[in-house]
């Protein structure tokens, strides 16, 4: 990727860049797969300039993961302030989630295949994952509270199993459909609650 006249001088369009296609890599090869080699290349920056913005690959992967964790948390409020009542606003989520699992080239979630990937260590993958994942269940516990359910905080830990679950299997098995499944198993839930 050629790097466009005027981005040189502009550090956070550089560092976006190289974010971006860090991302892309990471997410079709994995981490530790991925040399800084590779992230510069697809970036169109020099490994000195990776490791000016970043520090380590340590520093590149934890910015990726927060990069992507605070634009998912984004992607997944603006879809609840969307949606009409508290029920609706849960089902927005898995509506949600249910496009994402059939497009291109989905690979499951980048915090739970990082936190994977980084087995047995206590680094930046596995803490990003969770706090990517208390980050559902406090948003399910609220929109719970919100729809009178009687136990919200179970409810919301049994919801958060459906979602993650629904991502790996439709990531491994490629089946799209796995959004629609995970729909009715909240639907019921959200009836038994």
């Amino acid at each position: 990727m050629p790097v466009k006249a005027g981005e040189r001088l502009d550090p956070e369009a550089t560092r976006a860049r190289i974010l971006k296609a860090a991302s892309e890599v990471f997410m079709q090869r994995g981490i530790h797969a991925t040399g800084i080699n590779e992230v510069a290349e697809a970036a169109g920056a020099s490994k000195l300039t990776i490791y000016k913005n970043f520090g380590s690959k340590d520093g590149l992967v934890e910015a990726v993961l927060t990069d992507r964790t605070q634009r998912v948390r984004a992607w997944h409020e603006q879809a609840v302030e969307q949606a009409a009542t508290g029920r609706e606003r849960i089902l927005a989520i898995f509506d949600l989630v249910a496009s994402w699992y059939a497009e291109a080239g989905f690979r499951g979630c980048a915090m739970m295949n990082a936190a994977t990937e980084d087995r047995g260590h206590d680094g930046a993958p596995r803490r990003l994952a969770q706090d990517h994942l208390a980050f559902y269940r406090g948003l399910f516990q609220r929109l719970l509270t919100e729809a009178g359910v009687r136990d919200p905080e179970t409810t919301a830990r049994q919801l958060v199993i459906v979602l993650e679950g629904a991502t790996i299997i439709s990531a491994v098995d490629r089946d799209p459909g796995l959004g629609a499944e995970a729909r009715v198993i909240v639907e019921t839930l959200l009836d038994a609650a």
